[in-house]
């Protein structure tokens, strides 16, 4: 909704290795991008968003081999960037960025600052869209939680998850506090 994606544009996912991102590579897939880069830190993490829908991935660890790969893996530059993560990342996607590319800004796990050249966003005429779900009108919402569930009904948008005992509820917790690999779901 935010981003406006039109079939056949370029996306790239920014922090693709988590549950956001994940969801994020789905989504753009299953609303008709051409094609879907996935980048984040974690290898093993980046082999799965392929199974997702990726078409291509790209390690960012390295930041200073960020703009290089990622305008490699986009074909021509992206037309969309999803962010959870903005810091070093979000500068190199911008980089990456193709003249008039919507660049959709929804978290900050690497960070909450970036030193940001304004010939970069004038030069390639990005658009910087704030989002949080809370703005979006309800309208927009329900239709969205609708088709996201009927995906996710249907089995072609996936979480991974892993279901905890109650009993374990202390430990679920605590790994939740230090970041768990996988959204953690309370069960009976």
């Amino acid at each position: 909704w935010r981003a406006r994606l039109e079939p056949g544009e370029r996306v790239l996912v920014l922090g693709a290795t988590g549950a956001v991102g994940e969801v994020a590579v789905q989504a753009a897939r299953l609303l008709g991008a051409g094609r879907v880069v996935a980048a984040g830190r974690r290898a093993d993490r980046l082999r799965r968003t392929g199974e997702l829908g990726a078409d291509a991935t790209v390690d960012v660890s390295d930041l200073e081999a960020h703009p290089a790969a990622l305008r490699e893996a986009s074909g021509g530059g992206f037309d969309v960037i999803v962010d959870p993560v903005w810091g070093a990342p979000a500068l190199a996607a911008l980089q990456a960025a193709a003249h008039g590319a919507r660049f959709v800004q929804i978290g900050q796990a690497a960070g909450v600052e970036v030193p940001l050249p304004a010939p970069l966003v004038r030069g390639r005429f990005v658009s910087i869209l704030g989002h949080a779900n809370f703005h979006a009108p309800v309208d927009v919402r329900a239709r969205a939680y609708g088709e996201l569930a009927g995906h996710a009904a249907a089995g072609d948008l996936v979480v991974d998850l892993e279901r905890v005992p109650l009993r374990d509820i202390e430990a679920a917790w605590k790994r939740q506090a230090a970041g768990p690999e996988r959204k953690l779901v309370i069960v009976p």
